[in-house]
């Protein structure tokens, strides 16, 4: 069997997952190698269990998201907390937590609040299925304790305040009885272990919760059959320790993906990990050469793996009359004004071109600054409406003309779109034509996406994901080639196609049973 240890850790508190209610953008795209592993034997029917370190109440919802539910898993606070794997799972309701008398509940666009004789004494978060995440209990107008639902339904954990602060934060068993006690304050993340649970841990107290992590991840992965199973450890600082946690005998897989692992020659624990292990998988070229550069000795079991989003289909862009741009921004690398200047151009010359500016996870106010900017280029160039003279014959008969047969086009023939998220991306791109990302280093899921979805790309700097003339056109001069290269993909249908044909290739070299047997063809070697 396949054990995987993801590396999908709080950014606020490592062994904390974020729950986040549904009226809160999450700022961060989600999907990476593990994800496509997992999906890969997923779907292969290879028997796989995913391992969750962090607390993470609502996982199930979690990997629903993800299309892994149907993966089994290992949930190390499950372990912590009592909570069998045979859970039963109940629906809650508001009403079923426990209430004052003549609570009432007002429904606004955003939470539930409850009011007890006027006073309001609880605000509930939901997520965007309408399943309870959090009630913030409040008196007087401040924060008492905040309790965390299990989307098994019941309450998982119970973070109190002190002045206003998180001061410790409960584990809760299903039965409600409290099992470790976490100290949130600046001094100290000391962890208590209840008396009445002392014998399922070795200490009494610990420093942190990575050390309770620590010792129950190595009692389960102890089981770990040497011949038989493998664990697949990804990257992170956090995970590099786990390396030591499993038996002589059994594989080991370590997987780079981005800029997740800083690669460092004085890192004596990346050094150590990186010989302990079987096999290293990278997802770019660049990242295999730097690991080569810091262990030139181990090049035999260092190899690059692509990997690619399952979700996205081949789209269906080619039954549009108009043919979508997606101009993708990197906040910290805008392109030129005359990159821009160049793609406006374009529009007004094309009727039927429109263009999605899209930027991820920023601020409002950079989104709003973009905004503005790119209206006063088009005002400057005299097309800020992006009108354009169009034959009524290009429009086809469902558009109507009152007096002539020219007309001046108003819709949006642009727009600039945030994306927090994979699957609005992949909303996004399954009626998209082509993809331009310009910035020095293409953003990765970008061009993982393009692929996954038979996209061609235009970039200004060669990867090993986009070859040009097959599945992408990479820039010799921006401002001189970015016409040609939108013309080369949209004027003619069959570069088109030709770039869907060696996408879908790619695709199937490494996904199915042949990523599978890379993997084990090479821990073989």
């Amino acid at each position: 069997m396949y054990y995987f240890i993801p590396a999908w850790y709080g950014s606020e508190r490592i062994w904390n997952s974020r729950v986040t209610p549904w009226y809160w953008t999450q700022a961060t795209i989600e999907f990476d190698e593990t994800i496509h592993q997992l999906r890969v034997f997923q779907e292969a029917g290879v028997e796989r269990k995913l391992v969750i370190p962090h607390y993470c109440p609502q996982l199930r919802y979690d990997l629903h998201r993800q299309d892994l539910l149907e993966t089994d898993y290992l949930s190390i606070f499950d372990h912590i907390q009592g909570i069998s794997p045979h859970q039963e799972m109940l629906p809650i309701q508001v009403e079923d937590l426990e209430w004052p008398a003549h609570t009432s509940f007002t429904y606004t666009p955003f939470q539930i609040v409850a009011f007890c004789r006027g006073q309001e004494i609880a605000s509930i978060d939901l997520g965007v299925d309408g399943n309870i995440l959090s009630v913030r209990r409040v008196k007087d107008k401040e924060t008492v304790y905040v309790q965390y639902l299990d989307d098994r339904g019941f309450i998982s954990s119970v973070i109190y305040y002190k002045e206003g602060s998180p001061y410790f934060q409960d584990y809760l068993n299903p039965e409600g009885d409290w099992v470790l006690r976490e100290l949130l304050t600046d001094a100290s993340h000391m962890v208590f272990v209840n008396e009445a649970f002392q014998k399922q841990f070795k200490r009494e107290t610990y420093p942190d919760m990575g050390e309770v992590v620590a010792e129950k991840l190595k009692a389960n992965l102890g089981d770990l059959v040497p011949g038989q199973d493998c664990l697949v450890i990804t990257a992170h600082p956090v995970n590099l320790p786990f390396v030591q946690q499993v038996g002589l005998g059994v594989s080991k897989v370590l997987s780079f993906y981005g800029q997740r692992q800083p690669l460092s020659q004085e890192d004596s624990s990346l050094h150590f990990s990186l010989k302990e292990v079987d096999l290293v998988i990278t997802d770019s070229e660049k990242t295999k050469q730097d690991l080569l550069d810091l262990a030139p000795s181990l090049a035999s079991k260092i190899h690059r793996l692509t990997s690619f989003d399952s979700r996205l289909r081949l789209g269906s862009s080619q039954e549009r009359k108009e043919s979508k741009i997606f101009f993708h921004l990197d906040e910290k690398d805008l392109p030129s004004q005359s990159v821009l200047q160049k793609m406006f151009e374009i529009l007004a010359k094309n009727p039927l071109f429109e263009v999605i500016f899209a930027i991820y996870n920023a601020s409002d106010e950079t989104v709003a600054a973009l905004d503005h900017h790119l209206e006063d280029l088009a005002s400057k160039m005299g097309i800020a409406s992006l009108g354009v003279q169009v034959d009524s014959r290009e429009l086809g008969e469902n558009h109507l003309l009152e007096d002539a047969s020219l007309f001046e086009k108003k819709q949006d023939r642009y727009k600039v779109r945030n994306f927090f998220n994979e699957n609005d991306i992949i909303k996004e791109l399954e009626q998209t034509r082509l993809i331009v990302d310009v910035s020095e280093e293409p953003n990765l899921y970008t061009q993982i996406a393009g692929i996954s979805a038979g996209i061609p790309q235009i970039n200004r700097t060669h990867t090993e994901y986009v070859d040009h003339l097959k599945n992408g056109y990479v820039l010799g001069d921006m401002g001189e080639e970015l016409e040609t290269a939108v013309d080369y993909f949209l004027r003619d249908l069959k570069p088109w196609n030709e770039a869907l044909i060696y996408s879908v290739e790619k695709i199937q070299e490494y996904t199915g049973q042949r990523l599978i047997a890379k993997w084990e063809g090479w821990m073989k070697n």
